[in-house]
């Protein structure tokens, strides 16, 4: 009997230490797992509009000048493969573009930059029509297209981007055959932002 007694309190005792153990293991898995685990965390907020334009390889530094249409992300590419540089634009912008109007990209080679010519000749400072943003109004999002020098040699030149709000014939009416804008006609409309691209 007295041996029976010893053999229950042994089995006993292993039992016990097998279920003491058991709950270590358990304790332990628990914090290794909620240590190990990401915090729970709040999902992100949804993009909202012009999160998703394309983004080219260079951000601009862009200076605001009107109010109605506002740029807070301009990005570009530089195709240097030829004497002149071609340039690509891309990104987004918040307000409200009337359907009447387009937003023109025009452009000024800096006189104080010099080109890659022989000559190093400077920017000749005047203002050139490229073309219109391609505006997507939905998503918010824009971009323009292989634009650039007006001439060949005209790499290493900064060129100043103006962003103007323009009627909707304005490349017909007010830009001259080699896509000159005069001064006067340029104080006639409403810059909206301005930028600096080095080529």
């Amino acid at each position: 009997m007295v041996e029976d007694d010893g053999k229950a309190s042994r089995r006993l005792r292993v039992v016990a230490a097998v279920l003491v153990g058991a709950a270590v293991l358990l304790i332990l898995s628990a914090v290794g797992h909620s240590a190990s685990a990401p915090p729970a965390v709040a999902p992100a907020p949804s993009p909202g509009p012009g999160s998703g334009c394309e983004r080219l390889p260079y951000r601009a530094a862009v200076r605001q000048v009107g109010a109605a249409i506002v740029f807070p992300e301009v990005s570009y590419a530089i195709d240097r493969t030829g004497d002149r540089p071609r340039i690509d634009l891309s990104g987004s912008y918040r307000g409200d573009l009337p359907e009447e109007r387009r937003i023109a990209v025009i452009t000024r080679p800096d006189p104080a930059s010099y080109d890659s010519s022989p000559g190093h000749r400077p920017g000749d400072g005047h203002y050139y029509y490229q073309r219109e943003l391609r505006v997507d109004r939905e998503a918010r999002c824009w971009s323009a297209v292989s634009f650039g020098g007006v001439y060949s040699g005209s790499a290493g030149l900064a060129w100043q981007v103006y962003f103007a709000l323009v009627p909707a014939d304005f490349g017909v009416t007010s830009v001259s055959a080699r896509n000159h804008v005069d001064e006067g006609v340029l104080a006639s409309l409403e810059i909206l932002a301005s930028f600096t691209v080095q080529t």
